[in-house]
């Protein structure tokens, strides 16, 4: 059973093949139908995949000791000018209470801290809920490759001193060029 989103801590820490984060991704995805890896050989070697690609741009949300999300972010998918979120998952029973967007905040302020300009992502065509928080986040539609979207959003305008903290919990703070922006 979840606790508050008081309990949460987010951390940033290269991700691993272990048990519980194979678990947890299965968990995630499990509900989408066609957007995954099915078997934990695949999703060991994807999250290995991650970890190679920027070993310092991942972050894992813990309810205690228990990961029950993360995002895998990569500073050099573009000679570095555009990064890319390679990776967002929130457990099931975490999701719809701002868990997903403050791993995106953190995952867009560690991409704008080592010069990335741009962020971009391809999303599933299904996957409703997940791009409603990329657009609720500024990500603007950009390209279609089969089922997946690409999404993109300036890192320039993203404000300074985030607080992530009130994005967990759901008083989010304002983001420029976001559906919330005023």
């Amino acid at each position: 059973m979840p606790r508050s989103t008081h309990s949460i801590r987010i951390v940033q820490e290269p991700l691993s093949g272990s048990a519980d984060l194979v678990d947890l991704y299965l968990r995630a995805y499990q509900p989408l139908g066609d957007y995954y890896y099915r078997h934990r050989t695949e999703v060991k070697a994807y999250l290995k995949w991650l970890r190679h690609r920027d070993p310092h741009g991942s972050f894992i949300a813990y309810d205690g000791d228990r990961p029950v999300g993360f995002i895998a972010t990569d500073s050099r998918w573009d000679h570095g000018t555009v990064g890319a979120i390679h990776e967002l998952v929130v457990d099931p029973g975490y999701q719809g209470r701002g868990l997903g967007r403050a791993l995106l905040l953190r995952g867009m302020a560690y991409l704008r801290s080592r010069g990335c300009r741009v962020c971009e992502l391809w999303v599933g065509e299904r996957n409703d809920r997940a791009r409603a928080i990329y657009r609720g986040l500024g990500f603007q539609e950009n390209g279609r490759w089969g089922k997946w979207i690409q999404m993109v959003r300036s890192l320039e305008d993203l404000p300074e001193g985030i607080d992530l903290e009130a994005a967990l919990v759901g008083s989010s703070p304002s983001i420029p060029g976001s559906s919330e922006d005023p």
